[in-house]
């Protein structure tokens, strides 16, 4: 991950126009966006939050990524739209030898901010570093329940790989299938 800071110092922020004309910021996520990170994850309904694994809304939770942030372990992207975030994506990297060469995604988005590709936007933002940083393969675990997140992933490519059923449960205690979704970015060359 070494050329991991040249992509991100090249690369960002840049202004990009949503498929509404809408202006949007894009930039990795940086420590004095606490208040904003937080205010972004509390305007979220408790169903806009389902796919994710921790309890954004507590403060401390936040605190605790803020003061964790470490983008050669997970690189976080936010989408701003008049100084306030409308998106959140992340890369995370594996450490571990069998997956090195995978990262995977995350993705929320504002409401008021969907069906105008801010999703693709910021998905396509963190393939396009993956690919700079030789990952081969990204995957995205989404909850079955989400039709449009699961659509998203679809026309960006990616293939539902395996269905964990029952594998999540919501705040209200409802389980939920968790689909693994996989992207290939580069083929693999090896030899065994």
């Amino acid at each position: 991950m070494n050329n991991l800071a040249e992509i991100l110092v090249k690369n960002y922020p840049k202004q990009v126009k949503l498929d509404d004309g809408t202006t949007v910021t894009v930039r990795p996520l940086l420590k004095d966006d606490e208040p904003a990170f937080l205010a972004y994850f509390q305007s979220l309904a408790p169903e806009e939050r389902v796919e994710l694994k921790d309890e954004v809304t507590d403060p401390k939770v936040i605190e605790n990524w803020m003061e964790n942030l470490d983008y050669d372990l997970m690189l976080p992207l936010v989408a701003l739209h008049e100084g306030r975030i409308v998106g959140a994506a992340s890369l995370r990297f594996s450490l571990s030898a069998w997956t090195r060469h995978q990262g995977q995604v995350n993705l929320s988005t504002d409401p008021r901010y969907r069906a105008k590709g801010l999703g693709t936007l910021l998905i396509q933002s963190l393939q396009d570093v993956a690919t700079q940083v030789g990952l081969e393969q990204l995957t995205a675990e989404i909850p079955l329940e989400l039709t449009k997140a699961f659509s998203l992933f679809e026309r960006l490519k990616f293939q539902k790989a395996a269905v964990l059923p029952g594998f999540v449960m919501d705040v209200a205690g409802r389980e939920s299938d968790l689909v693994l979704m996989i992207k290939p970015l580069a083929p693999a060359v090896r030899e065994f």
